[in-house]
């Protein structure tokens, strides 16, 4: 009995491993990945996979850099802050022309609420799903995004050079 509870172990670890290849790249050179629902988490071709998030820049359709903007894709909400996340680092540097250096996790699908960065900071507790979509002000929304050069640390220290490229 033992031996076959051993051998149904040894046959299931044996059946789990396969090596993923890269060969159907045509820079390939045979080099193995490691995947995780479909996400390479190795290299490939000898080249490290860029994780490091780019910093963005952002319009909005008006005056609302002192609200706190939360994320709705098809009617659902995909991103909203705790109040604890909302600090003045979290508040966007104006690079004028209208555009906004994000240090709020805004996306293209950000839509501001009527809650401002001092209001909402002193919650005690994150507001419920519908009452954030309630505070959601009509027609408050991104308008345009752009990804800079530089990551997301890099960009508040860059500021000047911001500015030009979203000249």
């Amino acid at each position: 009995m033992k031996r076959i509870f051993t051998g149904i172990i040894a046959i299931t670890v044996l059946c789990g491993c396969s090596k993923k290849n890269v060969s159907d790249s045509p820079d390939s050179t045979d080099i193995p990945v490691a995947e995780a629902s479909g996400v390479a988490l190795g290299y490939k071709s000898s080249k490290p996979v860029n994780a490091i998030p780019m910093a963005t820049a952002f319009r909005m359709s008006g005056d609302y850099a002192d609200h706190i903007a939360i994320t709705i894709v098809n009617g659902n909400i995909t991103y909203f802050p705790a109040p604890t996340d909302i600090t003045d680092s979290s508040r966007p540097i104006s690079l004028g022309n209208g555009w906004w250096l994000n240090r709020q996790g805004i996306s293209a699908n950000s839509v501001f609420t009527r809650y401002t960065f001092e209001e909402y900071s002193k919650l005690r507790q994150v507001p419920t799903i519908k009452e954030l979509k309630a505070s959601v002000i009509p027609g408050a929304r991104v308008t345009e995004m752009y990804t800079l050069p530089y990551t997301i640390s890099e960009a508040p220290s860059k500021i000047s050079e911001i500015r030009d490229i979203l000249k």
